[in-house]
């Protein structure tokens, strides 16, 4: 057994030098540049050859939540769509060009019978979290239009619909133009059929100030977009069997909603279209490796090692603390009081607080939730639950969009009082994926109004193989979400709240790209304060089981001789010996030369004190 643990330990770090090359998707830069760039389609300007671009295409994708669906006749899909997208930034402008492979461009009023750019930009400009949803179409629809502007026009533009445009007029003020403008050239004719076309290019361009963004500041900005571009062909042939249409679409298919996810543009005036080497953008969450460390037990008591990890704090009404979370995070993340049997939203006095921890070991995730609730109940109304929630991109099932399911593995206390899985996680713990343990903290009652609670502790352990992260690159998707229903003896009082990291829910509005780094290991360096800690404790060892040395981890309050005691399983000092430690984290070379395969215990013995506990090594020959 010590030798199997030995092995795949190995692997895990030889593994590493994989995952350490992965490369986010769901991020691009726009790179700056002075040149002025005219909206004709013909992408003549220098800069357009040095901007940066993505591609998306109908039938695969490498992106979690980018798809693609027929909308009809999906038997008639002879032309699927391939568009490669680039992205550049000229003071508070965002351009962008699309290059289309289409050999019939156009469009009328039917639903769906159109080519066109469905785009949601988040509007951060009045400070709601999550940013708004701003849409963009840009398209052949012609729906809404008094006649005789609802008839095809041979050779006619795209028109402007949503955000800076009309849906029933063409025509757009200077303002408008300002804030959004475009331009198609096609390699043919639109609305008609009687030559096949050779695609089509779209210049595009937004002013991003308009929206809440400040790309000409130094530290520049992250523009949060999703699009779907629509493929109608055939249309105009004169024979309607051979009309197909279907969507393809980076991030989310929709304009008007912050639905599945979204791509985020970095902007930043010092990256340029000479810059040689772009900025790596990291990963929202690193999830680290408790390979070396004993499993934890799940009672609801975060005293082990594995629970030292850089935790995610949720809380409602809490914009400090969503500005601290990475990358697009603060703008993606939110809250949501749902109304209750029609009564208005009464005031939240008592807000929902929780800090999430998340580790592995093997083929296990571990999640903590710590949540602070003074009053606590348990339902079955959806929206006065108390409970947490995770929702997971799961690789091994696919929808209808050809995106991976989203999961939700939802942990919320029930009518009787107890805790229950619910949505996906139910299905994980009656296949034995996944194991839970609820505590309540101090004296908390659950569906008692007399006493003031303090909350509740819960320990999860699920199989991560199980949604299909098997061969992902160490990518890991996921949003957390707080639930908390407060009720009275008032019921106008009653409420319920929702407030997330990234994801709320199944639905959106966007994914945290975590990541399964197994050269990541455990450590206590963000929990300590370096003039907070008065003692010498134990960090662990690595490797566990090793041969014939292994790294011992400590810490020590102050420089200093202190010496490292090790015992056999009998208590016998079998060797001691002297490190000049520092003030922090310490860590020692252990080589085990004399001493024979087994179970070792070892401690840190300082001038004043010893250590407050006792590491385990397993020696293995």
């Amino acid at each position: 057994m010590l030798r199997r643990a030995y092995i795949f330990f190995f692997l895990l770090l030889v593994s590493s030098v994989v995952f350490a090359q992965q490369i986010r998707k769901d991020v691009i830069w726009a790179r700056s540049t002075t040149e002025s760039i005219v909206l004709d389609g013909q992408l003549n300007e220098v800069s357009w050859q040095k901007a940066d671009s993505v591609t998306i295409r109908y039938g695969q994708s490498d992106k979690p939540t980018s798809g693609w669906r027929p909308e009809f006749n999906e038997n008639a899909i002879f032309d699927p769509l391939v568009a490669t997208i680039k992205f550049l930034v000229k003071g508070e402008y965002l351009y962008m060009a699309f290059i289309v492979k289409d050999s019939s461009v156009g469009g009328n009023a039917d639903w769906a019978r159109w080519d066109g750019i469905l785009m949601n930009i988040k509007d951060k400009s009045d400070g709601t979290r999550p940013a708004k949803a701003a849409e963009f179409f840009y398209t052949y629809w012609l729906a809404g239009l008094p006649s005789p502007l609802d008839q095809p026009r041979v050779g006619a533009q795209p028109r402007f619909i949503g955000k800076f445009g009309n849906f029933t007029d063409t025509t757009r003020t200077p303002a408008q133009i300002e804030a959004w403008d475009a331009w198609t050239r096609v390699n043919g004719l639109s609305n008609n059929d009687n030559l096949p076309d050779n695609g089509y290019v779209v210049e595009m361009k937004f002013k991003l100030t308009e929206l809440g963004y400040t790309p000409t500041a130094p530290a520049g900005d992250i523009v949060m977009l999703n699009f779907s571009i629509w493929d109608c062909d055939w249309l105009f042939a004169g024979d309607p069997q051979r009309v197909a249409s279907t969507r393809t679409w980076l991030q989310g298919p929709w304009g008007n909603t912050n639905s599945h996810n979204a791509m985020r543009v970095y902007v930043r005036p010092d990256i340029n279209i000479n810059t040689t080497v772009l900025p790596v953008i990291d990963v929202d969450y690193t999830i680290r490796n408790a390979g070396y460390l004993p499993d934890p037990i799940l009672d609801g008591y975060l005293n082990e090692i594995i629970w030292t990890t850089t935790p995610i704090e949720i809380a409602w009404g809490n914009n400090t603390i969503r500005d601290q979370y990475p990358g697009a995070g603060p703008w993606l993340s939110g809250q949501f009081q749902p109304e209750l049997g029609g009564n208005p939203r009464p005031p939240v006095v008592d807000p929902s607080y929780v800090k999430f921890r998340l580790a592995f070991k093997n083929n296990f995730l571990y999640i903590s939730a710590d949540v602070n609730d003074q009053l606590l109940q348990g339902t079955s109304v959806f929206d006065k639950l108390d409970g947490i929630m995770m929702t997971v991109a799961d690789f091994s099932f696919y929808n209808e969009e050809n995106i991976p399911s989203a999961r939700e593995l939802l942990l919320a206390f029930g009518p009787n009082g107890q805790p229950q899985a619910l949505n996906y996680l139910k299905t994980m713990v009656d296949s034995g994926w996944a194991q839970y343990f609820v505590r309540l903290k101090g004296n908390s009652t659950v569906n008692n109004n007399s006493d003031i609670d303090s909350g509740f502790v819960i320990e999860m352990k699920l199989d991560y193989t199980k949604l299909g992260y098997v061969d992902v690159d160490g990518a890991f998707f996921f949003g957390l979400t707080i639930f908390d229903g407060d009720s009275f003896d008032d019921s106008l009082a009653n409420y319920g709240t929702r407030t997330w990291y990234f994801r709320e829910n199944g639905w959106g509005p966007a994914y945290a790209w975590g990541k399964i780094d197994p050269s990541k290991l455990i450590s206590v360096e963000d929990e300590i304060v370096a003039p907070g800690f008065n003692y010498y404790k134990i960090l662990g060892n690595y490797p566990n089981p090793f041969n014939p040395t292994t790294v011992i981890r400590f810490t020590s309050p102050a420089n200093g001789i202190v010496n490292l005691v090790v015992y056999n399983i009998l208590g016998q000092v079998v060797r001691m010996e002297v490190i000049d430690a520092v003030s922090g984290i310490n860590e020692f070379k252990f080589d085990s030369k004399g001493l024979s395969s087994g179970v070792y215990l070892y401690k840190i013995i300082g001038q004043k004190s010893a250590s407050i506990n006792t590491g385990k090594m397993f020696l293995m020959k």
